[in-house]
């Protein structure tokens, strides 16, 4: 059986309860203010040079060599099909014409019910017009590799920039190591207060503006590259279907 406490009990367990709180609450609310009081200091926590490193010698190295790979590829493209780009258009337009003329005679020998005509001139259509679909193919890939020579050497310039902004960094770097120990120095012999290193915020910023510079370029390039991998799939499809229609004349 249970006893339930009559008013007076209940009373007193509220003011025991009320006073725990008041005692507990000035402990809570001291132990906030000390954590509060307790500063970090986020540049005790890390470097710039330790969060944005140089680059080394040998990366900047492989760095360069890929620009002059990119500068390589551009003069490639820009060249490989210079020829086709001058005279494919001339060589669509006459195709086009070829077939027109085949047509004419095709649709003739349906009118002479010259069916054995008519069919060999149908069979030659059909191949004449795989052929147009190999120049417009040409085309295509004529075009994207000229665009791509422009994407490459504009990534590889931008790779060559981000190079030469990394290594004013690193220049930059060791000369303010340097100037900042013979400041200690000076300072220690004078009984003065050690300075702080300087920082050059605009050799950092070049870096990482060069680096966005360069990942803006070199994602132009993937795309290009995109573009002229659909270009060329579509010329070895239009290639095999000119052997095929060859195949069933």
């Amino acid at each position: 059986m249970s006893i339930r406490p009559g008013k007076g009990q209940a009373y007193a367990v509220r003011m025991a309860v009320l006073a725990a709180a008041l005692v507990l609450t000035p402990a809570l609310s001291n132990g906030q203010e000390a954590q509060t009081n307790q500063i970090t200091v986020v540049t005790d926590l890390y470097k710039l040079d330790g969060l944005l490193p140089e680059m080394k010698s040998g990366d900047l190295g492989i760095m360069r060599d890929v620009a002059t790979w990119c500068l390589d590829m551009a003069e490639l493209f820009r060249g490989r099909l210079a020829d086709a780009r001058t005279q494919v258009d001339l060589q669509r337009e006459a195709k086009k014409s070829e077939i027109k003329a085949l047509e004419a005679r095709t649709k003739g020998a349906g009118k002479a019910k010259d069916e054995l005509s008519k069919k060999a001139l149908s069979a030659e259509v059909k191949v004449q017009k795989a052929e147009l679909d190999i120049l417009n193919s040409v085309k295509d890939v004529a075009t994207q590799e000229e665009s791509a020579a422009v994407d490459f050497e504009a990534a590889g310039k931008s790779l060559r920039d981000l190079v030469g902004a990394f290594q004013d960094l690193s220049d930059n770097r060791e000369d303010a190591l340097r100037d900042h120990n013979r400041a200690l120095d000076e300072a220690a012999q004078a009984g003065l207060k050690a300075p702080e290193l300087v920082i050059s915020y605009q050799e950092n910023e070049k870096v990482q503006k060069a680096l966005g510079e360069a990942g803006k370029k070199i994602k132009d390039l993937g795309e290009r590259l995109t573009k002229l991998s659909k270009a060329g799939q579509d010329l070895v499809g239009a290639w095999e279907k000119l052997e095929k229609a060859k195949a069933e004349k």
